[in-house]
């Protein structure tokens, strides 16, 4: 990827359909920190210690999160432990893992920028995926690690409860005004012309949310999953057809916000029906 930038692919942290985690290292033999630290399965852990004795031991002087989903930060108590390093998270993020009911040793990030080594590192709030999303931007080597903000495999998910497709697409507005010059995604493969890749995606959400309004205009009053059938016919099985329906779920949630769609008794339909 770049110097000082080390990425290893945990294969162990599985969340359809992404098949395996992306997680970084950034620092040099003076101090690294570990930028998301999977989903703390065996196989995972075992891929992390393997990357790190390849990196030959360096002190790890913390695991920053993008954000709190399991194959994400999962494996933090593990990796606490393994290194005796503090677990960092957005409060937002924290949050949400206590009212999930578990214990968090997840603390607040310390500072926005910092030196790791040689390395000069901003850690930006990119919310849209989950509210505490958080990148981390490595200016003088051109690379944003995104989490699950930008995917090299597929499109983000962007559902509530947790996603924000009003916050979203701001966030990717802000991504690409960095004009990085490699995008290591959350999961997938490196992207390496982030430019038109990100165009991609907010051109992506903007033609989904036509295609809703659309259906609307045409049809009148439907529930999100006859929207989500008529969006996704001829893409999605019926059997897959839950999946479309939470990413056509962000877009009504945002389009109501906006008020160009209101929703009746579970029923949504166009503001221009009135």
């Amino acid at each position: 990827m770049a110097a000082n930038i080390y990425r290893s692919y945990i294969e162990g942290a599985t969340l359809p359909p992404y098949h395996g985690t992306q997680c970084y290292w950034i620092g040099d033999g003076s101090e690294m920190i570990l930028v998301d630290c999977a989903d703390g399965s065996p196989l995972a852990c075992e891929q992390l210690e393997k990357a790190w004795l390849a990196l030959q031991e360096p002190p790890i002087r913390g695991v920053f999160a993008t954000h709190y989903h399991f194959d994400h930060c999962g494996g933090g108590d593990w990796a606490a432990q393994r290194w005796k390093a503090p677990l960092y998270l957005h409060p937002r993020d924290i949050a949400l893992i206590a009212k999930d009911g578990a214990q968090s040793a997840w603390r607040p990030f310390p500072h926005a920028q910092m030196l790791v080594g040689t390395a000069m590192v901003r850690i930006i709030e990119a919310p849209g995926h989950t509210p505490g999303q958080v990148n981390f931007w490595v200016p003088q080597a051109g690379v944003l690690l995104a989490g699950d903000n930008i995917l090299g495999n597929s499109t983000s998910v962007v559902a509530p409860p947790d996603g924000d497709l009003g916050d979203y697409l701001q966030t990717l507005t802000r991504l690409r005004e960095l004009k990085p010059r490699v995008i290591g995604p959350g999961h997938g493969q490196v992207v390496r012309d982030p430019d038109s890749y990100i165009a991609y995606y907010i051109h992506h959400r903007q033609q989904r949310t036509g295609e809703i309004l659309a259906v609307l205009r045409l049809t009148g009053p439907m529930t999100a999953m006859a929207i989500t059938a008529e969006v996704y016919r001829g893409v999605l099985d019926e059997g897959q057809l839950w999946m479309g329906e939470r990413m056509v779920m962000g877009h009504l949630v945002w389009l109501a916000r906006q008020g160009l769609v209101v929703e009746e008794d579970g029923r949504y339909r166009g503001k221009a029906d009135d």
